[in-house]
């Protein structure tokens, strides 16, 4: 399973200064059903130590495995954070 890119990326408003919140239209490639479209949320939360965490939410829980799914869709989502490309 492979990311292919997500879609209308939209920031979500909220007050906390060390989280933001986003959403999207998750583009997947998967080998069982082919190119799926999946509307997600996600966000990252700097922690006291200077990482980043992400969290991965699906707006409708998906007809494959959504582990390995959440799992490469946070690094995607990373990668995208250190290219500027969410701000």
């Amino acid at each position: 399973m492979n990311v292919i890119e997500i879609r209308n990326i939209k920031r979500k408003d909220i007050p906390l200064h060390y989280r933001e919140e986003f959403a999207g239209l998750a583009i997947l490639d998967n080998p069982r059903l082919h190119r799926t479209e999946d509307n997600i949320e996600f966000s990252l939360e700097r922690t006291p130590f200077g990482t980043k965490e992400v969290e991965v939410r699906f707006s409708v829980t998906p007809d494959y495995p959504a582990i390995p799914a959440i799992r490469i869709l946070k690094e995607f989502i990373l990668k995208l954070e250190r290219e500027g490309k969410l701000n």
